[in-house]
């Protein structure tokens, strides 16, 4: 057997390896939610009582783990263990689509000496940013005041189980094998709500980084050389490689990044890198969907959430060419200010992706 097949099958298993361990943690966290009681949930509601507040939680939140996969893992994880309700979650996830966006425009700025490459790789990191801002925009006030995404998944859910309540959970091979694997976390937590939960953590973004970083050596350094005209000749065909690609690393963070240095170089142009994020947006949902999987059905509901969240972005703003072209518009526009002025990419991060989410949370927990 050659070399290259023995290492392909020991990362097939180290991988399922990882991705029961992220199962593990996942579950754990939603048991330590559970243990923790009545007290913190209060505690959780109150502090997303507030949509507003809620959508800027989950945009810090996601800034800081660098991962809207494992964020929007924990909001699924507290849903299903009564921590946090559906309607709280939903900006939470939105804030979280905005978050997510921060890893690729920390990358483009690694070309910021090189002038028009520094331009075309910074708007196209900042194409993604200026989208999900887009889609919170229209779909947040239609959110805070008819529920409709809310709605949608909850009828989705109730197609696939009937009445869904915090109780109605899924029997499988797998749920039981991954609590098995629970109860082990707890045990070694002593039993203790807050050491189980902080294990869980720990457990959950180590095997999320792992599965990453496997993943990546095993497609991402063999999917450049796909990168051309053929694979970005339609929009269609660019979305559905964003989403198969994202669905295979579980990180829209890696495959936006990935692009942005083709796009410095003018392999690929802003008109084509644009489907490509779109289609990485609803490839990031698998996680949270995964996840809920071992969970119980109000935590499927919660990454359904997710996943209409970003459908809706792009069936409200990809077809309409006018509106199209406004994230690509304000892209180039950035970017050419940044070439004027190479503090301007500094000022955006700090400003949209630190301050302005910081100062709120602050000011409403006050």
């Amino acid at each position: 057997m050659k070399k290259n097949t023995i290492n392909l099958i020991f990362n097939i298993f180290l991988i399922t390896g990882c991705l029961y361990l992220f199962l593990v943690g996942i579950n754990g966290m939603s048991e330590a939610f559970k243990g923790l009681g009545t007290g913190f949930a209060k505690h959780i509601l109150s502090t997303t009582a507030n949509p507003f507040l809620a959508l800027f939680i989950g945009t810090f939140a996601t800034v800081l783990f660098q991962s809207s996969s494992t964020t929007t893992a924990m909001i699924v994880s507290m849903v299903s263990g009564g921590a946090l309700t559906l309607g709280g979650a939903i900006p939470m996830i939105m804030g979280a689509n905005i978050g997510t966006t921060v890893t690729n425009t920390l990358v483009s700025i690694g070309h910021i000496n090189r002038g028009n490459e520094f331009k075309r790789a910074f708007a196209a990191a900042t194409i993604h940013d200026f989208f999900n801002m887009m889609t919170t925009a229209i779909l947040f006030p239609v959110e805070y005041y008819f529920h409709l995404i809310e709605k949608a998944a909850t009828l989705l859910g109730s197609i696939l189980f009937g009445t869904i309540t915090p109780d109605h959970v899924f029997h499988s091979p797998v749920k039981q094998a991954v609590k098995w694997g629970s109860n082990k976390i707890e045990f070694i937590a002593f039993d203790h709500s807050i050491i189980f939960l902080v294990f869980s953590i720990a457990l959950t973004l180590f095997m999320l980084y792992s599965i990453v970083k496997i993943l990546r050596g095993l497609v991402l350094s063999k999917v450049e050389i796909f990168f051309d005209k053929y694979i970005f000749k339609t929009a269609i065909r660019a979305m559905i490689f964003g989403l198969i690609l994202t669905f295979m690393v579980q990180s829209s963070s890696i495959t936006t990044s990935l692009i942005v240095p083709l796009a410095g170089s003018g392999v690929l142009t802003l008109i084509q890198i644009f489907p490509y994020t779109l289609g990485a947006n609803i490839g990031t949902t698998a996680t949270a969907i995964i996840a809920a999987l071992t969970l119980n059905a109000t935590a499927l509901v919660a990454a359904f959430a997710h996943l209409l969240f970003n459908i809706l972005g792009i069936m409200l703003i990809y077809p309409i060419p006018q509106i199209r072209k406004i994230p690509i518009f304000l892209a180039e526009r950035l970017s050419e200010y940044s070439i004027k002025n190479r503090f301007v990419p500094i000022y955006y991060l700090l400003t949209i992706f630190i301050i302005i989410p910081l100062t709120i949370i602050l000011i409403g927990e006050l």
